[in-house]
């Protein structure tokens, strides 16, 4: 196995910070910054330039961590490969990345439903963070450690990247802070949000356009660019009384944030589903093909659908 002390650098150098690499490994920050620490000084290398404002690879430190991280997903598979042929089994492994934003209880709903079917594969969940340069890596990557990732996205965005199977759509709604007088209304409209801040995907990194689109038109509405949807941003938005473009698969996933619907002039949605590698797996596309059969399945079984 790799020296696990390279968790720690590749998580630092993701994240940009000590602290925050510490809270994704789960232990304290100075544990974190003596396995950088000790790991630099035994091999004798510079990795990062240390700051007040965080830390940022040096240019050997860049080229080490890339392969670092291809040592990380070796190892990875090494071991994936050696549980498989450790076990008396035919079954297929298949791995669904999840998180708290990205939970996967649609799918793992559906898999349910078709329990006992298909005792040749098997569901694994795995955990991932909810971090921009954690998860576009992930993407870019799928079929390593993780073979896919629920969650809503802009098909479009990951065109050349990955497959994509498209189970629904999510109409995009507002997130507002539990104290702020919105959050009392059943649905807002746009003359609702004037005069409020609202926090968004920037432009071209897989949010929905459109929606930047109306309400940079709209006066009154400020906004405020973010580049991805964490805990962090969570957090912020239910302090600051900031708005946040959101989706109702995240209803209930902030105890200080409500989702209210929105009466968009237009249709606002991303689409939501699996993203999975180009090329899957035999297994990974057997499980993708058999998801989308038991989606329309369960379409098909509700009134009105």
């Amino acid at each position: 196995m790799y020296d696990r002390r390279l968790d720690a650098v590749i998580a630092a150098a993701d994240t940009g910070s000590f602290a925050q690499a510490a809270r994704r490994l789960h232990i304290s920050t100075p544990a974190l910054a003596k396995q950088v620490n000790t790991f630099e000084r035994e091999y004798g290398l510079t990795l990062f330039v240390r700051s007040r404002s965080g830390v940022a690879p040096t240019p050997a430190g860049e080229e080490f961590i890339d392969d670092a991280r291809l040592i990380v997903r070796q190892c990875e598979e090494i071991m994936r490969r050696a549980r498989r042929r450790g076990a008396e089994s035919d079954i297929d492994v298949v791995r669904l990345g999840v998180s708290i934003l990205r939970s996967g209880r649609r799918i793992l709903d559906l898999w349910q439903r078709d329990a006992g079917h298909h005792p040749e594969l098997r569901l694994e969940l795995v955990p991932i963070p909810d971090d921009t340069t954690a998860i576009d890596d992930i993407i870019d990557h799928l079929g390593d450690g993780i073979d896919m990732v629920s969650t809503a996205f802009d098909a479009g965005y990951w065109n050349g990247v990955c497959g994509t199977l498209i189970l629904d759509r999510e109409p995009l709604c507002v997130a507002v802070p539990r104290n702020h007088p919105l959050a009392r209304r059943a649905r807002l409209t746009l003359d609702d949000l004037a005069g409020e801040r609202i926090r968004t995907i920037r432009r071209h990194h897989g949010g929905n356009d459109a929606t930047r689109d109306l309400l940079e038109s709209y006066p009154g509405i400020t906004l405020v660019d973010i580049d991805h949807y964490d805990l962090d941003t969570l957090n912020d938005c239910a302090q600051s009384g900031d708005l946040l473009i959101s989706k109702p698969m995240w209803n209930d996933v902030h105890p200080q944030l409500v989702n209210v619907p929105v009466d968009w002039p237009t249709p606002l949605e991303l689409s939501y589903g699996l993203l999975y590698p180009l090329d899957p797996s035999p297994a990974v596309a057997a499980f993708v093909a058999r998801i989308a059969e038991l989606n329309r399945r369960f379409a098909a079984s509700m009134p009105g659908r």
